[in-house]
Protein backbone atom coordinates (compact mmCIF):
# COMPACT_ATOMS: atom_id res chain seq x y z
CA UNK A 1 0.00 0.00 0.00
CA UNK A 2 1.45 3.17 -0.77
CA UNK A 3 0.89 6.52 1.26
CA UNK A 4 -1.84 7.73 0.00
CA UNK A 5 -3.76 5.06 0.98
CA UNK A 6 -2.82 5.31 4.29
CA UNK A 7 -4.03 9.49 4.86
CA UNK A 8 -7.70 8.04 3.11
CA UNK A 9 -10.25 7.06 6.38
CA UNK A 10 -11.94 3.62 5.43
CA UNK A 11 -15.25 3.50 3.80
CA UNK A 12 -18.25 4.90 5.34
CA UNK A 13 -16.17 7.46 7.54
CA UNK A 14 -15.90 11.03 7.46
CA UNK A 15 -13.67 13.57 8.84
CA UNK A 16 -13.59 17.13 9.99
CA UNK A 17 -11.78 19.42 11.96
CA UNK A 18 -13.82 20.68 15.11
CA UNK A 19 -13.90 24.55 16.39
CA UNK A 20 -11.20 23.49 18.71
CA UNK A 21 -8.53 22.20 15.80
CA UNK A 22 -9.48 18.34 17.03
CA UNK A 23 -9.78 16.10 14.47
CA UNK A 24 -13.18 14.42 14.37
CA UNK A 25 -14.55 11.17 12.64
CA UNK A 26 -17.86 9.76 12.36
CA UNK A 27 -19.13 6.44 10.98
CA UNK A 28 -21.80 7.60 8.11
CA UNK A 29 -23.04 4.50 6.56
CA UNK A 30 -26.56 4.61 4.84
CA UNK A 31 -29.64 2.96 7.04
CA UNK A 32 -26.83 3.04 10.26
CA UNK A 33 -26.84 5.20 13.60
CA UNK A 34 -24.05 7.66 12.59
CA UNK A 35 -21.31 6.97 15.29
CA UNK A 36 -18.75 8.46 16.23
CA UNK A 37 -15.23 7.18 16.12
CA UNK A 38 -11.80 8.08 18.78
CA UNK A 39 -8.77 8.21 17.67
CA UNK A 40 -6.97 8.87 14.39
CA UNK A 41 -7.42 6.63 11.06
CA UNK A 42 -6.07 3.60 10.90
CA UNK A 43 -4.69 3.26 14.37
CA UNK A 44 -6.07 0.50 16.54
CA UNK A 45 -8.55 1.62 18.68
CA UNK A 46 -10.05 3.43 15.92
CA UNK A 47 -10.00 0.21 13.94
CA UNK A 48 -11.97 -1.95 16.98
CA UNK A 49 -14.41 1.15 16.67
CA UNK A 50 -14.80 0.99 13.10
CA UNK A 51 -15.34 -3.21 12.81
CA UNK A 52 -18.01 -2.13 15.70
CA UNK A 53 -19.86 0.23 13.50
CA UNK A 54 -19.63 -2.51 10.69
CA UNK A 55 -21.38 -4.92 12.60
CA UNK A 56 -24.19 -2.80 14.06
CA UNK A 57 -27.76 -2.96 13.26
CA UNK A 58 -29.32 -1.23 10.54
CA UNK A 59 -32.27 1.63 11.93
CA UNK A 60 -35.78 0.71 11.08
CA UNK A 61 -37.14 3.28 9.02
CA UNK A 62 -39.36 5.77 10.52
CA UNK A 63 -39.18 3.11 13.92
CA UNK A 64 -38.40 5.84 16.26
CA UNK A 65 -41.95 7.94 15.25
CA UNK A 66 -44.45 5.01 14.94
CA UNK A 67 -46.46 3.30 18.01
CA UNK A 68 -45.79 -0.52 18.12
CA UNK A 69 -48.82 -2.86 16.97
CA UNK A 70 -50.39 -0.36 14.67
CA UNK A 71 -51.10 -0.56 10.77
CA UNK A 72 -47.95 2.11 9.99
CA UNK A 73 -46.42 -0.59 12.25
CA UNK A 74 -46.60 -3.39 10.42
CA UNK A 75 -45.95 -1.29 7.68
CA UNK A 76 -42.30 -0.69 8.77
CA UNK A 77 -41.98 -4.04 9.28
CA UNK A 78 -42.92 -4.83 5.40
CA UNK A 79 -40.84 -2.60 4.10
CA UNK A 80 -37.40 -3.38 6.02
CA UNK A 81 -38.60 -6.97 4.83
CA UNK A 82 -36.19 -9.30 2.42
CA UNK A 83 -39.69 -10.07 0.76
CA UNK A 84 -39.85 -6.58 -0.09
CA UNK A 85 -36.00 -5.29 -0.38
CA UNK A 86 -35.76 -8.35 -2.76
CA UNK A 87 -38.51 -6.96 -5.50
CA UNK A 88 -38.06 -4.56 -8.13
CA UNK A 89 -37.50 -0.82 -7.45
CA UNK A 90 -40.75 -0.49 -9.83
CA UNK A 91 -43.04 -2.70 -7.79
CA UNK A 92 -41.25 -1.79 -4.48
CA UNK A 93 -42.51 2.04 -5.75
CA UNK A 94 -46.27 0.47 -6.40
CA UNK A 95 -46.41 -1.15 -3.37
CA UNK A 96 -45.46 1.78 -1.25
CA UNK A 97 -47.62 4.14 -3.11
CA UNK A 98 -50.72 1.75 -2.34
CA UNK A 99 -49.45 0.87 1.40
CA UNK A 100 -49.02 4.88 2.44
CA UNK A 101 -51.88 5.65 1.11
CA UNK A 102 -53.71 2.70 3.14
CA UNK A 103 -51.03 4.31 6.34
CA UNK A 104 -52.74 8.16 5.56
CA UNK A 105 -56.19 7.06 6.31
CA UNK A 106 -55.57 3.92 8.72
CA UNK A 107 -52.35 4.00 9.89
CA UNK A 108 -52.78 5.19 13.56
CA UNK A 109 -55.44 2.15 13.96
CA UNK A 110 -54.10 -1.09 16.17
CA UNK A 111 -53.11 -3.97 13.14
CA UNK A 112 -54.93 -6.43 15.71
CA UNK A 113 -57.98 -5.38 15.61
CA UNK A 114 -58.09 -5.78 11.70
CA UNK A 115 -60.61 -8.38 10.49
CA UNK A 116 -61.51 -9.74 7.31
CA UNK A 117 -64.49 -7.75 6.63
CA UNK A 118 -63.12 -4.64 6.99
CA UNK A 119 -60.76 -5.85 4.04
CA UNK A 120 -63.79 -6.40 2.14
CA UNK A 121 -65.41 -2.91 2.98
CA UNK A 122 -62.65 -1.15 1.83
CA UNK A 123 -61.84 -2.92 -0.95
CA UNK A 124 -65.14 -2.00 -2.12
CA UNK A 125 -64.71 1.24 -2.07
CA UNK A 126 -61.19 1.38 -4.11
CA UNK A 127 -61.59 2.44 -7.78
CA UNK A 128 -60.47 -0.99 -9.65
CA UNK A 129 -57.05 -0.36 -10.72
CA UNK A 130 -55.70 0.18 -6.88
CA UNK A 131 -58.27 -3.03 -6.20
CA UNK A 132 -56.58 -5.50 -8.91
CA UNK A 133 -52.81 -4.31 -7.64
CA UNK A 134 -53.50 -4.33 -4.05
CA UNK A 135 -55.20 -7.84 -4.32
CA UNK A 136 -51.87 -8.84 -6.27
CA UNK A 137 -49.51 -7.22 -3.67
CA UNK A 138 -51.70 -9.16 -1.07
CA UNK A 139 -51.46 -12.16 -2.67
CA UNK A 140 -47.99 -12.42 -4.04
CA UNK A 141 -47.03 -11.25 -0.19
CA UNK A 142 -48.79 -14.26 1.17
CA UNK A 143 -47.12 -16.68 -1.49
CA UNK A 144 -44.19 -15.76 -0.47
CA UNK A 145 -44.95 -15.86 3.42
CA UNK A 146 -46.46 -18.95 3.38
CA UNK A 147 -43.39 -21.15 1.55
CA UNK A 148 -40.50 -18.92 3.34
CA UNK A 149 -39.37 -18.21 -0.11
CA UNK A 150 -40.45 -16.56 -3.16
CA UNK A 151 -43.01 -18.84 -5.50
CA UNK A 152 -42.38 -18.52 -9.24
CA UNK A 153 -46.09 -18.80 -11.51
CA UNK A 154 -46.48 -21.49 -13.74
CA UNK A 155 -45.57 -19.84 -17.21
CA UNK A 156 -48.81 -20.23 -19.06
CA UNK A 157 -46.57 -20.25 -22.35
CA UNK A 158 -45.73 -24.25 -21.15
Amino acid sequence: MGWHLMRRPPKFVQGFIDRHGRPRFYFRRPGFKRMPLPGLPWSPEFMAAYEEALAGQIMQIGGSRVRPGTMRALAISYYNSLGFRSLKLTSQAIYRRIIDRFCREHGDKRAATLQREHIVKLMATRKPGIKRSAKSAARDDAARNRDGAARRRPDPRH
